[in-house]
């Protein structure tokens, strides 16, 4: 991404130094959010699961990393009430500035095109948030005992072991 595209941005939080996936609610009825702590602010971004499973598997595709447990961290002691932006979007773009070496997250908050806030992750940061996203996305689940995956709540799984 270039300069251009973070024109685009209305708020441009910085360089993050923490980037986690988390769900809230119980099993079925759970949502989906990345909390950002960034150099000028820190936000709750909420997505869908899909698109948290979508970020996930293209930051590991861009990284070439393998996907590893995240070992979820206990949540920070920081309370929802303490963000500086709390919204749903309706879209999310990762880009690279090759001159940092950092990847820009651009989270759109509505339609209008420059309503959307760019946060810059190095990719150690990006990294460990995919690991994360892949956990939170199959917590709550039951996990097959051939296989290790997850299983859908309402679904009978059928394990390639299990052949």
């Amino acid at each position: 991404m270039s300069a251009d595209d973070q024109a685009h941005a209305r708020h441009d939080l910085g360089l993050c130094s923490s980037l986690a996936a988390e769900s809230v609610g119980p099993p079925g009825r759970r949502f989906f959010r990345l909390r950002a702590i960034a150099e000028h602010g820190a936000a709750l971004i909420w997505i869908e699961k899909e698109e948290l499973s979508e970020l996930a598997h293209t930051v590991k595709r861009i990284l070439r990393t393998p996907v590893r447990p995240s070992f979820l961290p206990t949540p920070l002691n920081q309370s929802d009430s303490f963000v500086d932006f709390d919204f749903k979007v309706t879209s999310i773009a990762l880009g690279h500035d090759a001159a940092s070496d950092c990847y820009m997250l651009l989270a759109q908050i509505s339609e209008e095109e420059e309503d959307a806030i760019a946060l810059w992750v190095k990719s150690d940061t990006l990294d460990r948030m995919a690991d994360q996203a892949f956990d939170v996305h199959d917590s709550g689940r039951s996990r097959c005992p051939l296989c290790g995956a997850a299983t859908a709540v309402d679904q009978r799984h059928v394990c390639p072991r299990d052949n």
